[in-house]
């Protein structure tokens, strides 16, 4: 029976992307990580009900629970996490697609994260 070794050399070398899309990666963690800053920042001096959902067409529909703001830092981590894993998988395909995904895998990213800034100016 074969013996598994946890090295944390491969957990990083999971998370490091291939050197033709790490600049948009990069950037990629740092709204990632700055949207967990922001949320647990803010997560205390947020009221108990927030208005996550005010693009919704019924205003008593708007307000949810302060927890769910912890619902776009994890949404950020998972699009980052699938889309590193897409780019992995794919790495022999042509680079100029790739590179093009992650830009736009970063575009996607920084929608979320304004939208998260807007639901935290719009509750300050």
């Amino acid at each position: 029976m074969k013996k598994i070794v946890f090295r944390p050399s491969t957990l990083l070398k999971a998370f490091r992307p291939p050197e033709f899309v790490r600049v948009p990666f990069l950037f990629s963690y740092i709204v990632m990580l700055t949207s967990y800053l922001l949320v647990l920042v803010f997560y205390f001096r947020l009221p108990p009900i927030v208005p996550i959902f005010y693009s919704l067409a019924q205003p008593s529909q708007h307000l949810a629970a302060k927890e769910w703001i912890f619902l776009f830092p994890v949404f950020l981590t998972l699009i980052t996490v699938g889309h590193l894993s897409l780019i992995q998988t794919f790495s022999d395909y042509e680079k100029l697609l790739l590179q093009l995904f992650s830009w736009t895998s970063f575009v996607i990213i920084t929608l979320v994260f304004a939208s998260l800034v807007r639901i935290l100016v719009i509750i300050s």
